[in-house]
């Protein structure tokens, strides 16, 4: 049972945060495509805006994974939606487990893409 639990928590957290991560691999890419030409003021200007685009979206993906996660958990342990969380047949470790395995797998994922976004954008 907490492979259900766990995987409808990913799919919840996941849905918005996918949108983060193309938005940063994209951005990185644009910068990196424009920081290659040469003798250009205004490629030069376009890779930095999309550097630092890709920069903000790494951070807010990070951020707005921990939101989501601390939201569901409040929701679903305490709040009205608790009802039916706690009337499921599964332990309450398991519950609490889910949550804590859906909070690593989502900073770790964040954690990866950052470091391959930073990876596009500055590795010569």
């Amino acid at each position: 049972m907490l492979g259900k639990l766990l995987k409808y928590d990913l799919k919840w957290v996941y849905k918005l945060i996918i949108i983060f991560y193309i938005l940063a691999f994209t951005f990185s890419v644009i910068g990196r495509a424009f920081s290659t030409i040469e003798n250009s003021l205004v490629f030069e200007i376009v890779s930095q805006i999309a550097f630092g685009t890709a920069i903000s979206m790494m951070v807010s993906s990070l951020i707005n994974c921990l939101m989501r996660l601390w939201a569901r958990f409040v929701r679903n342990v305490y709040k009205d939606e608790s009802y039916l969380t706690h009337t499921l047949p599964v332990e309450k470790k398991s519950i609490y487990n889910s949550k804590v395995i859906a909070g690593i797998v989502c900073i770790f994922t964040t954690t990866i893409v950052a470091i391959v976004c930073l990876f596009i954008c500055y590795y010569s």
